[in-house]
């Protein structure tokens, strides 16, 4: 059986409300006959961004929520605490196959040339308690696989420790679902860091799911959506969920978006023709009427019955065509005002063809789009071509400085370009400036993981570098991609090679350290089910970033290096 992290950490919650117990539907009753039993559930923020994507209010109150005793406010009850449980629930289940930690700004703090080991070694200990957890929710000890070198291999060491620490202890949390372990082969985990390819983290996409994830901020699973048109008083917004309960989401969110608006009218079609078959067969009118509301159910009683039992089936279709019409109505009014077409078109072309159409790059960028688009599109620029005439540059620059755009994540990025060429042709001291010397502090020899990004972006199409990566790793066969990556396993010893498990793997965890995306996500669920047989892949990051906000932390290093220029907002 596939390993599905929503399931197992909706399962762990909901034993955790009832009090470390399996659940029970007699389990209220029983609570009442052997006396009051009252539970205390503190929803600070983190605590409800981990349960909102997995329960809903109406089913946290079937686990004994509903009522709190006002007398605990008089009493001193510290006494009758009896046990507390570390649950191991630090983390964001938003899919079967997705979660995040919800740590906030981790590439700008891992990629700060200010931050000091200790500073460093604090948030490598956060990311490995928040995997400790989703291992510990799954059930596996992986095989834990990354290049040598950076914040992969760092949080690969750390967590390798924490693990083989905690085998040892009796009773350990692996011990427990030992039968799970067995029943099937184990998984490799394999780490990276958003450097390994950045313009992913970047570019636009013109898919259904990363477009309301980039223009509408889709967060938790869920998406405010403007009501009305702009300019008609204060707009009113309309929270959406989307989610796997929405199966027009689940079928369509890979789409392209003009793709989507075509299924959103077939479906609607085929909406109005079921509501007119309903109607003529119950001898209601069959005047073309498109609404249902049960007012025209007349005739035989069997097909009453029949139509009394499709109406909430109708209903809830209905629902769901509104919902996707109006992101749809949206989006699309988006795309049209900012271009996003233009935009998608050209990183694309730029990416896979790897040269730029000098004219239209200069044109979009003079053109329709925000700030935040068009310093996107430059740095999709920066890293689709392996070297940058000088004329090129100056004409960009004087582009974004025309829309009075913020130039300093343009000019971070170009920083990190500039230094991978001179590592690349020399690396004597003479060549290395102040973020050189601080990447060998960092990183140790690794120093090309700083920028390893821009060299992935340069080979194979464009297939994504994380994906063809994953895959060989799972292969587990020579490669000169990625035979040089650390191998740990935890249950190894420690003097070991563990050459034995190299794989080939059938099931993966693929982790993003500093920001991750649905289209990395996409790549990946897109691997797994091509392959022959089918892989299992899990995606995890630290947070999920669109671009918007990948760059915002750009711009933050940008401004920490004393980059480009600081008195424009990038985000408007």
């Amino acid at each position: 059986m596939a390993l599905n992290l929503r399931q197992k950490q909706t399962s762990q919650i909901i034993r955790m409300l009832n009090l470390n117990q399996p659940p029970s539907p007699s389990s209220s009753a029983a609570a009442s006959t052997s006396g009051e039993v009252y539970k205390i559930l503190i929803l600070d923020r983190f605590c409800r961004d981990i349960l909102s994507p997995l329960i809903h209010v109406k089913d946290l109150r079937k686990h004994l929520l509903e009522t709190l005793a006002a007398e605990t406010l008089r009493s001193d009850s510290v006494h009758r605490i009896a046990k507390i449980y570390d649950q191991y629930l630090e983390f964001v289940t938003l899919e079967d196959n997705l979660f995040s930690l919800a740590l906030k700004d981790i590439y700008v703090q891992m990629n700060d040339p200010s931050a000091g080991e200790p500073e460093i070694q604090s948030i490598v200990d956060k990311i490995v308690g928040g995997l400790f957890c989703v291992l510990v929710t799954l059930g596996v000890v992986p095989v834990i696989r990354c290049a040598q070198g950076g914040p992969a291999a760092m949080v690969a060491e750390a967590l390798d420790a924490k693990i083989r620490d905690h085998l040892v202890t009796k009773n350990n949390l692996f011990s427990e679902s030992g039968g799970l372990v067995s029943s099937f082969q184990r998984p490799v985990l394999c780490l990276f860091d958003r450097n390994f390819e950045l313009a992913v983290g970047i570019q636009h996409d013109w898919s259904y799911r990363p477009l309301v994830h980039d223009v509408l901020g889709l967060r938790l699973n869920r998406v405010n959506v403007q009501q009305g048109e702009k300019g008609l008083g204060a707009p009113a917004m309309k929270a959406y969920e989307l989610d796997w309960t929405d199966s027009f989401w689940v079928a369509n969110s890979w789409s392209p978006f003009p793709k989507v608006a075509e299924e959103i009218e077939l479906q609607l079609g085929k909406y109005k023709q079921d509501v007119e078959e309903v109607n003529r067969r119950t001898g209601g009118s069959d005047s073309g009427a498109t609404e249902f509301d049960g007012t025209d159910l007349i005739g035989n009683t069997k097909h009453l019955m029949n139509a009394v039992n499709s109406l909430p089936e109708l209903t809830e279709r209905k629902k769901v065509i509104d919902k996707h019409t109006n992101i749809a109505t949206v989006l699309l009014g988006e795309i049209k005002g900012r271009s996003l077409d233009a935009y998608c078109e050209l990183e694309n072309s730029m990416l896979t063809k790897m040269s730029v159409d000098r004219s239209a790059l200069i044109d979009l960028l003079r053109g329709k789009g925000t700030k935040v688009d068009k310093i996107r599109l430059a740095i999709t620029y920066l890293l689709s071509v392996e070297t940058t005439p000088q004329s090129e540059l100056e004409a960009i620059e004087a582009a974004l400085r025309e829309s009075e755009v913020d130039t300093c994540a343009f000019q971070y990025v170009k920083k990190i370009k500039t230094l991978n060429s001179s590592l690349a042709s020399s690396m004597s001291s003479a060549s290395k400036s102040n973020i050189v010397d601080w990447a060998e502090k960092l990183y140790g020899q690794s120093i090309s993981a700083v920028t390893a990004g821009m060299k992935n972006l340069l080979s194979g199409g464009r297939q994504l570098a994380l994906t063809r990566t994953v895959e060989a790793l799972m292969e587990g066969k020579p490669n000169p991609e990625v035979d040089s990556y650390l191998l740990l396993d935890p249950r190894a010893p420690r003097s070991g090679s563990g050459s034995q498990l190299r794989g080939p793997f059938k099931e993966a965890i693929v982790f993003m350290i500093g920001g991750g995306n649905y289209v990395e996500y996409s790549s990946l669920m897109e691997m797994g089910q091509r392959s022959q047989p089918v892989k299992h892949v899990i995606y995890g990051t630290t947070e999920l970033l669109n671009g918007g906000e990948f760059v915002e932390q750009l711009t933050v290093l940008g401004q920490k290096m004393g980059l480009g220029s600081t008195g424009v907002s990038p985000s408007q």
